[in-house]
């Protein structure tokens, strides 16, 4: 099946992305309202969606914590709604206690996914200092998985680099539906256990197989068996696997890489926070960025 872009949409897409309006909800710039609880402590005084927000404008405009807490002294003067805004210690403090969405898309709406990973660097020294004067290369592993159908992502995971590429195999698939449907993955995906999980999950695992392939018996690799016909019968070769992608639709899972290229012009390919936790919920934060620009397009 081909599947054409839509150049009128994506246009506008790109159009949106530089725009500098801000429409502002009332209840993101509400102080919280104290509430009893069981634990004493003190009340938190700012909401998690403004911190949130705070958040999102820090990332898409690459601000330090205190360049963002200037930033919204500047903004509060144009929608005059609050007296003051948090200081950069309470946004770093409470970005690692928000409370985000369980899921970046509902769960019923994801019948097809498109699996990868890319490398992002650790904030701080550059590659070329390490390389100098010593001392290991830091990088994180992303994983990135997107519905094809929606163009939006499923799942952003940061990993330590020696983590496997299909660790989160099974997590994407429990963000799916129970629908039949296709999952699209390197050919680092071409083992058993792979198949098995697809299959227990009523999806078509879309892998190449690797040079040299054989015949197995295993009811799951069935469908890779088949795919290891079609390449030898059209000469087993880099053109005869080409023609296979497209056959069975292999060939779309280039917009995973349009997805991660998409990633790291937004958001460069580094990340800004130092604590483990707030690199996971900074991943997130931004997994949700680009869902709701792809949202608002739409």
């Amino acid at each position: 099946m081909h599947h054409k872009r839509d150049w009128k949409n994506y246009n506008k897409q790109l159009v949106n992305r530089g725009k500098i309006n801000f429409w502002v909800d009332p209840k993101i710039l509400q102080k919280c309202e104290e509430q009893k609880r069981k634990k004493a402590w003190r009340p938190l005084l700012y909401s998690d969606a403004l911190i949130q927000s705070m958040c999102y404008i820090r990332f898409k405009f690459h601000l330090s914590l205190r360049e963002t807490e200037g930033f919204f002294q500047s903004l509060i003067f144009f929608i005059k709604m609050v007296s003051k805004v948090p200081c950069y210690t309470q946004i770093c403090r409470r970005m690692k206690r928000l409370q985000l969405p369980a899921e970046l898309v509902a769960k019923k709406d994801v019948t097809d996914i498109v699996l990868d990973t890319t490398g992002l660097k650790v904030h701080g020294a550059g590659e070329w200092r390490a390389e100098k004067y010593g001392g290991r290369k830091r990088w994180k592993k992303l994983h990135l998985a997107l519905d094809p159908e929606s163009g939006k992502l499923v799942l952003a995971e940061l990993t330590d680099e020696h983590v496997h590429d299909t660790a989160h195999l099974e997590t994407v698939l429990k963000s799916s539906n129970g629908k039949k449907g296709k999952i699209l993955i390197d050919g680092i995906a071409d083992s058993l256990r792979c198949y098995e999980l697809a299959k227990r999950y009523n999806k078509t695992l879309l892998t190449p197989p690797k040079t040299g392939a054989v015949f197995r018996q295993e009811d799951a690799l069935q469908g890779r068996n088949d795919a290891i016909r079609i390449i030898r019968g059209f000469g087993n070769d880099r053109t005869a696997k080409s023609i296979w992608s497209k056959l069975v639709g292999y060939n779309r899972r280039c917009i995973i890489e349009s997805m991660i290229s998409r990633w790291k012009r937004l958001h460069g390919a580094t990340l800004r926070s130092h604590c483990e936790h707030r690199k996971k919920v900074e991943t997130r934060l931004k997994a949700e960025m680009i869902n709701q620009m792809i949202g608002m397009a739409a």
